[in-house]
Formats: structure tokens, sequence, C-alpha cells
């Protein structure tokens, strides 16, 4: 395993949370959109997210002329050209610095995904990691300049092989590439829970010796995201909204800022709970330990030099507020040996109490 990136050992309770604000942001002006963007800055550093990530992607520099219209999209009633989509929902290069502006003074990190050479160099300046989405990944100049940049990348691998993410990991290695860190992602919207495999978390993490996480496109705000963490996720990644309701090709499957809040709140307690492996005695155990473990304790009054039997006057109990006694696979040993104490009723018989 490589060193864990810095943003990610910062992370409250060891996993990254990046709320996907995506182009859910846009509205019918620029005014309205720009105050949308920054509501939901805040909407996301509210409900404690580490990042917000917005995507910077210009049509002509995403998908061939021809390319036309999107079955997904479709079936939701979003018919236009993709091209089309994709030239009304992009984001002016002047809102970047003021979005990026806002994040600091709310104290989040500003992440946008880049789609092309020109809109990296437009996020560049303004981001301390980079992020590209799962369909650039075999997207070589991409690749170099997010390897180029010496910022940490976080790289989705939605519909990747394993050749994909082979030649993309060994392609941001060799044009310098250090901190790098891999999310299994989906690419479905929204993603059923059948079609998530997130047990290909571990596998990334064994095979790229990189931190994995999950880009989760699914419905549900909490069941992926925990399930993710449990298997080892260190990052999440998920969209929202501030309305389920509004116009646009990625509100529909996003969550709201609540379902966020207990997104987060969910995933940083199941990080904890994982502990740390080692199967011991804690030291909130340790009082129930003493009280309720059972153990050989007097069950009346035992005479000095009297004969120790189980079920004349000792047993295996748990010894509340008694001194306890020692752990009953001695018992064997301590049949019928005679006491070298008075011990009390409810005492604990101790190692050395017996001859």
């Amino acid at each position: 395993m490589r060193p864990i990136p810095a943003f990610l050992r910062r992370a409250p309770g060891g996993v990254f949370v990046i709320a996907e604000a995506g182009s859910n942001w846009k509205r019918s002006t620029r005014a309205a959109g720009l105050t949308a963007a920054r509501t939901m800055i805040d909407a996301a550093r509210d409900a404690g997210a580490d990042a917000v990530k917005f995507q910077v992607f210009r049509a002509d520099t995403v998908y061939v002329p021809n390319a036309g219209t999107s079955d997904y999209l479709s079936k939701n009633g979003i018919r236009a050209p993709i091209r089309e989509i994709f030239r009304r929902m992009a984001m002016p290069y002047d809102m970047i610095p003021v979005l990026a502006a806002h994040c600091r003074r709310r104290g989040i990190e500003f992440m946008a995904s880049a789609f092309s050479e020109a809109d990296f160099r437009a996020v560049d300046p303004h981001v301390r990691i980079h992020k590209i989405a799962s369909y650039e990944i075999t997207f070589p100049r991409l690749i170099e300049l997010a390897a180029e940049s010496g910022k940490p990348l976080v790289l989705s691998t939605g519909a990747a092989t394993l050749e994909d993410i082979d030649w993309a990991v060994s392609w941001f290695r060799r044009h310098g590439g250090r901190d790098l860190a891999l999310l299994q992602c989906t690419a479905k919207y929204p993603a059923p829970p059948d079609a998530l495999n997130l047990r290909a978390i571990p596998a990334l993490l064994g095979r790229y010796g990189v931190p994995a996480g999950l880009s989760d496109h699914s419905l549900d705000p909490l069941t992926a995201p925990v399930a993710a963490v449990a298997l080892g996720a260190t990052i999440v990644e998920k969209h929202f909204t501030l309305n389920r309701g509004l116009a646009g090709p990625d509100h529909a499957f996003a969550i709201t800022p609540p379902e966020l809040k207990a997104l987060v709140r969910a995933v940083r307690d199941c990080r904890r709970a994982l502990g740390d492996g080692k199967k011991a005695v804690l030291p909130e155990e340790t009082e129930l330990k003493a009280y309720a473990q059972r153990a050989v304790q007097a069950i009346r009054p035992i005479r000095k030099g009297e004969t120790l039997s189980e079920g004349k006057n000792i047993a295996v109990l748990r010894p509340g507020k008694r001194k306890q006694g020692v752990h009953p696979r001695h018992l064997a040993r301590i049949e019928g040996r005679r006491a070298r104490r008075a011990i009390g009723l409810g005492e604990g018989v101790k190692g050395g109490d017996y001859v």
C-alpha cells in the first residue's frame, strides 16, 4: 500500500466525503445559478462534507458533433441532443474562482472535474485535489495533466475494464503522478443496488495498492456508502441537489442536504465502528468484564482448610460487585483442594487461594 494522501489523513473519521454538486447548480440565469451554487456549497459544508465538487466541461470537447440523444435521459423526458444539454449546463470559467473563494470562506474543499485540456487549465489553479470522471479514464492528455500537476488525483472507474484501469494507473505514474485514489462506480443513473458491485472496492485496494472508495449513483443515501466503508472505502462521493424536482439531468437521482448530512454521519460512524481489527478487551468493556463475566466464586463462606467442591461451596457465577475469581478452565484443578484462607460469600477464588 502506497502512503495515504494527506487529504485522506485529515478526513474526520477516516472517510473523505465529496458532495457532488455536478451541474445541479444550473438555473435559468447566471445570477440565479451562482446563488444556487453558493447555496449548495453552504449546504454541503453544513452537512459535514469534506469537499463539494462541480463539473467543468464544454460540449464541443466532450462529444462528437452528431452524438445524438441519450436513451436514458430520453426515458426521463430529456430528449434534447446530448451536445445541447452539455452546452446549456456548462459552467462559465469565470465562476470557478468565485466558487473556490466561497469554499475557502466556508472551510470546505473546492473540487471540479475537468473534461478537456482547457477545462483542466481553468480548474487547476483553484483546486488542491483533481478528480477525473469515469468516462475520461481513457483520455491520455487529461491524465497526463493531472499527473504533471503534482496534486492528488481521484479517478472514477465506472464502465471501465481492469485493462482500462491498469493503463490509466500506469499512464498516471509514467507522467510523474504520485497520490492516486480509485473509486468504484456504476455507470447507471440511478444505479440499482444489485449493480453496485461494492466488493470491487477491496479488489481495487488489493490490485493497485492505493486508497479506494465509491462514487455512488444509487438512490438510497446510506446503504451503499456505509457498506462501502465497511469494505474498506475511505472516499465516498454522492450527487446532491437542493431539490430533486428541479429541471436537469442529475437531480432525480441525487440526495437532498438532510440526506447528505445523514450520509456523512453514517459513514463516519461506520468507519469508527470498524476499529483496528485486533480482538482485545476494550477500555469500554473493563467494567462489565469484571462485573458480569463468569468466574469461580464462593457460594457460601469458606473456612481456611475447607475442601473446595463445585456446587457445595464454589460455582461458576458472575461476580457482580465481589472480587472476580479465576477463569472456570481452572475448575478441575481447584476441585478437592483445600482453601489456603477464609473466603467470604460471593468472593472469587484466586490462584493462590488453595493448596
